[in-house]
C-alpha cells in the first residue's frame, strides 16, 4: 500500500494537542499533507475545503494523536486465551516457549501481526514498539496495515524457532536494520529478552549495535520481584537496573518494559540516564506480577508510556484500557485521588510513549509534526452528557471511552480506518486466516 496520502482536512472537532501546554482547540480543525500535519487552529481559522482530498467532519469527537502502545508482542494474538490464570514463570516455561516451539515460523508471523495490526487500528493505535521472534515478518506486516512501527528481534541466550544461537538472532536485527533503513513506518529496534535471560556479553553487544545506528535499545526489565535472583551475573545486592548500568545498557534511547519492581535508586538511575519505561498495568495484573510505580517513576524524571504487552497475558490490544487502569491503578495503591489526573493519563497512551521510545516526532499535535491521528466519538451513551470545561475532555477519554467509540484512524497522513471500517486490511480475511489456523492445529 502506498504509504503517504493527499491532504486531509479534519474539521468541527474538539482538537487535543498534547503537547507540554496541553493546549485545546474546541471546536478546531487539523490539516495534513501527505505525512505531515500543516496546519491546527479553532474553526474560526480553518482553511477552505476545496483542494483537500478528504474532508472529516469530526462533530462531536475529539481529535488527538495516535495512541503509542510502547510495548507488545503482535504476533501473540494467535495464542490469546490458550493459557491464563498463571504466574509469569509458569506461563512462559510451560505454555508459551513450548506452543512457540511448535508453531513459530515466518508466515504465523506475518499473518498472526495482520490480525494484531487490525485490532491495533480499530482501537486507535498508530504506533506499536514490538519484540518478537521472526521480526522481518512482523515488520512487513506493519508496513502492509500502514501502521507505524519500531521492530526488533528478541534476542536471548537459547536457542529460539527463529535463531540457533544470540550470535544468529544478532545477525537477523542487523538484516531487519539493513532492510528497512529510511523506511517511511518501520523503524528497526535493538532487543534482549531480559538481563536474566541475557549473558553481559549479549547485552552489551546488542546495546553497542543499537548505539551504532542510533536506535531503539528494548529489553524487559524488572518484570517480577524473582528477577534478581534469577540474573546470575549480577553482583551481591544489585538490581537488574544497576547490573544494566554498570554494564553501560542505560541510555536516552534504552525502554524497559513493565519496570514493575523498580525502587527509587533504579528511578534514579533509569532518569539520569535519559531511559524510558512502559507500564503494561493489564498483563502485569493477569500474570500477578504487581503494579508498575508509575507516579514514583514520572516524579523522578523518567518518561513513560503505555503498553499493552501481548495478546497471551493480557488478552487484547486494547490501549483504552491499559489507559483506564494507568489512571485508577495510582489513585487506589497510594489512596491519593490526585496521584494520576485523567490528563496525565492520556499523555501516558500519546506523548509519554513517543518519548519514551526515544521520538518525538509524533504522539503530539503540531504543524511538521507526522500525522498520526485517533478520532474518538464523544457522543455516545457512556460519554453523555457532555460538560465543556477544559478538564472534562480528558476525564471522558481516561474513564468513558473506549476502543468502539474510536471512528477515524490515520497514520503517516494515510487514513487506515474511515468510519469504523479499516481500509488498509481485509478485515474478513484476516480473521478467515485466524480462524483457520487454529483449526488446523487441532486447538492448539
Amino acid at each position: 500500500m502506498s504509504n503517504s496520502s493527499g491532504r486531509i482536512l479534519l474539521q468541527n472537532a474538539s482538537v487535543l494537542t498534547m503537547d507540554g501546554e496541553l493546549r485545546q482547540y474546541s471546536p478546531g480543525y487539523v490539516a495534513t499533507e501527505g505525512a505531515l500535519i500543516t496546519a491546527l487552529g479553532t474553526m474560526s481559522e480553518c482553511p477552505p475545503v476545496s483542494g483537500y482530498d478528504e474532508v472529516l467532519d469530526c462533530s462531536g469527537c475529539v481529535v488527538m494523536p495516535g495512541l503509542v502502545n510502547a510495548h507488545t508482542h503482535l504476533p501473540m494474538v494467535y495464542f490469546r486465551g490458550l493459557a491464563d490464570d498463571l504466574p509469569l514463570l509458569t506461563w512462559l516455561n510451560e505454555h508459551i516457549w513450548p506452543a512457540e516451539g511448535r508453531h513459530l515460523s515466518p508466515e504465523f508471523c506475518y499473518h498472526a501481526s495482520r490480525l494484531a495490526c487490525l485490532e491495533s487500528i480499530r482501537s486507535g493505535v498508530t504506533c506499536v514498539n514490538d519484540m518478537y521472534l521472526f521480526a522481518a515478518s512482523v515488520a512487513s506486516a506493519v508496513a502492509d496495515s500502514g501502521m507505524r512501527g519500531l521492530i526488533s528481534e528478541g534476542v536471548i541466550q537459547f536457542p529460539t524457532p527463529s535463531a540457533a544461537s544470540w550470535q544468529d538472532g544478532m545477525e537477523l536485527e542487523k538484516q531487519l536494520i539493513a532492510e528497512y533503513k529510511g523506511h517511511p513506518l518501520i523503524e528497526p529496534a535493538v532487543a534482549c529478552h531480559a538481563p536474566y535471560t541475557c549473558t553481559p556479553e549479549i547485552l552489551t553487544t546488542l546495546h553497542g549495535l543499537s548505539r551504532e545506528y542510533g536506535l531503539l535499545f528494548h529489553i524487559h526489565l524488572q518484570e517480577t520481584n524473582a528477577e534478581p535472583g534469577l540474573t546470575e551475573w549480577l553482583q551481591p545486592g544489585e538490581s537488574p537496573t544497576a547490573g544494566l548500568a554498570r554494564l553501560g545498557v542505560l541510555g536516552p534511547r534504552t525502554l524497559g518494559a513493565h519496570c514493575v519492581w523498580v525502587e527509587q535508586p533504579d528511578m534514579e538511575l533509569m532518569a539520569s540516564h535519559g531511559c524510558g519505561a512502559c507500564h503494561c498495568p493489564a498483563s502485569n495484573l493477569k500474570l500477578a506480577s504487581g503494579v508498575a510505580p508509575t507516579v514514583a517513576m514520572l516524579q523522578a524524571g523518567v518518561n513513560v508510556g503505555l503498553g499493552t504487552d501481548g495478546a497471551a497475558s493480557n488478552n487484547n490490544l486494547d490501549l483504552w484500557e491499559e489507559l483506564h487502569l494507568a489512571a485508577l491503578l495510582p489513585k487506589g495503591i497510594l489512596l491519593d485521588a490526585e496521584a494520576m489526573p485523567a490528563h496525565r493519563a492520556v499523555q501516558l497512551a500519546t506523548s509519554g510513549g513517543a518519548a519514551a521510545l526515544g521520538d518525538r516526532r509524533f504522539g503530539t499535535l503540531a504543524p511538521g509534526k507526522l500525522a498520526d491521528i485517533c478520532v474518538i466519538d464523544l457522543a455516545t451513551p457512556h460519554t453523555t452528557p457532555r460538560y465543556t470545561h477544559e478538564s472534562a475532555v480528558y476525564s471522558y477519554l481516561a474513564y468513558s471511552s473506549q476502543a468502539a467509540d474510536v471512528r477515524h484512524t490515520i497514520a503517516n497522513g494515510r487514513l487506515l480506518m474511515r468510519d469504523r471500517e479499516v481500509l488498509s486490511l481485509n478485515e474478513a480475511a484476516v480473521l478467515r486466516e485466524a480462524r483457520d489456523w487454529l483449526a488446523g492445529t487441532a486447538g492448539g
